[in-house]
């Protein structure tokens, strides 16, 4: 006879659970704890002998029904304890046995309590969901102040929130708000103190203010004034400080707006960290990708051209202004320059065109950088601009030779890649010494640099050597000899 055993008999049924009010203390009471008992050693003969968690006074938790908690209260003159078990059950906990005794508990109390315990006892915990406030706070809903015992601290799994235990209802409007922020009924910008603020929604806790203007302008500014000179993103021109307004960017005020008399299209653009400086008045090659409904390049501007689907552009510009944010970017105004202006640029770039021409060598060459303490050399052939780093890369796959390398690969180890004619490279390679306290670098990062980096643009020349070229050539190979790469 073979026995079968069902699904129903092999899976655990989780024990059932009870949310529960831990009693507060007793009237009179000077202090005492309360517990959930998990276990009364056989030698347990006073309360540091109990085992199990400590439960607060008022709390409201989530204990298995059948669990065991005992409450102690310590009153003075007379000094006695009171000493109350109580059993975990689905509406509730219930008493089964008091004791009152003029010492925190004795043998005769252990006794009693080992016999009341539940045979899972051992595995029974306590989850806090609400506390009674040990501090003073705010309430999370309704913002009123909380003195120490007087709110609910609710334990979540992303952390704690303070509420009241019973939101007063607040009034439908203040004199004055305190924050700022859009008008309920124009949508324009109040600005702190200059309103008053209206509820919305329910008055319990569920509801926000809004501020509202005392009397709407007939022209209200959608965002907070300007504070500083800045550029209009719709238009492209300064705005003076306190006469525009902010909104994901400085604008003009509503309907203030006006074109540049030249009717050359400007843009605002980042210059890059590792540029060379920039200065008002001068030509600039930039790149740049319009924002969201912001107009491509336009056709017949001078060195003009489109040269990705995202609307990524370059073009000559001539530089209005530089300025500074607090974030210590350095953006620029430009407009497109005219070919009066750009004339010398482009004559400059074309020489620089014809340095980058390759020859018409067809030879390999093999660059060989070797690692150096775990830090490693790259060659990647630069294929075009690129919106965000300048210009394109595509990393090579190299060709690791070990036969040189000592024992723990920190010398020796060497990476190989074939370079081809008619290409553009940038190369980087690691240079010694490491830091002094390279092992312990890497012991805590085990990716960080501890050698000394150098890069560099690289072509190779019709005998197949290796020759570094400048950062401008390398720019213009992308720019002008995008037929070269064939």
């Amino acid at each position: 006879m073979t026995a079968t055993t069902t699904a129903a008999q092999t899976t655990a049924t989780p024990a059932p659970v009870a949310r529960t009010l831990i009693p507060a203390h007793g009237p009179g009471a000077a202090g005492g704890w309360r517990r959930l008992l998990t276990a009364v050693p056989a030698h347990a003969s006073s309360t540091r002998d109990l085992e199990g968690d400590w439960l607060d006074a008022g709390a409201t938790v989530q204990l298995p029904v059948g669990a065991l908690v005992v409450a102690v209260d310590h009153h003075h003159g007379p000094d006695r304890w009171e000493i109350t078990a109580l059993r975990a059950h689905a509406e509730g906990l219930h008493e089964v046995a008091r004791w009152t005794r003029r010492s925190p508990l004795g043998r005769r109390e252990t006794i009693r309590l080992r016999a009341l315990l539940d045979p899972a006892a051992a595995h029974h915990t306590a989850r806090t969901l609400t506390t009674p406030n040990r501090d003073s706070g705010t309430c999370r809903r309704c913002g009123h102040d909380l003195p120490s015992g007087t709110g609910l601290v609710h334990h979540t799994p992303s952390g704690t929130v303070l509420v009241c235990r019973t939101c007063p209802a607040r009034p439908a409007r203040l004199p004055v708000n305190i924050r700022p922020g859009r008008c309920a009924v124009c949508s324009g910008w109040v600005a702190a103190k200059d309103g008053i603020a209206v509820l919305i929604g329910n008055s319990t806790g569920d509801g926000r203010y809004q501020p509202v203007h005392r009397v709407c302008p007939e022209h209200p500014l959608p965002g907070p004034p300007l504070t500083a000179d800045a550029w209009c993103l719709d238009c492209h021109t300064p705005v003076p400080a306190g006469t525009g307004y902010w909104l994901r960017g400085p604008h003009h005020a509503p309907g203030t707006c006006t074109p540049p008399p030249d009717g050359l299209p400007r843009w605002i653009i980042t210059i890059p960290h590792n540029d060379t400086p920039w200065t008002t008045g001068t030509v600039r090659r930039i790149h740049h990708t319009p924002r969201p409904g912001e107009p491509h390049l336009p056709e017949g501007l001078p060195g003009g051209r489109i040269i990705a689907d995202t609307g990524h552009m370059t073009v000559l510009a001539h530089v209005l202004d530089l300025r500074t944010t607090q974030r210590g970017r350095t953006l620029a105004l430009v407009r497109a320059a005219t070919w009066t202006e750009a004339a010398p640029l482009l004559a400059a770039e074309l020489d620089t065109a014809l340095k980058a021409q390759p020859d018409g060598g067809t030879f390999l060459a093999r660059a060989v950088i070797e690692r150096l303490h775990g830090d490693r050399g790259w060659v990647a052939e630069i294929t075009g601009h690129d919106p965000r780093h300048g210009l394109a890369r595509h990393f090579l796959r190299p060709q690791t030779d070990y036969d040189n390398a000592d024992a723990h690969g920190h010398t020796g180890v060497l990476d190989a890649w074939t370079l081809r004619p008619r290409r553009v490279y940038e190369v980087s390679r690691p240079i010694g010494p490491p830091a002094k306290n390279w092992r312990d670098i890497r012991r805590t990062n085990p990716r960080a640099r501890v050698t000394e980096e150098h890069r560099a643009f690289v072509r190779v020349t019709a005998d197949g050597d290796i020759v570094e070229i400048t950062r401008e050539e390398a720019q213009a190979w992308p720019s002008a000899a995008l037929e070269w790469m064939s």
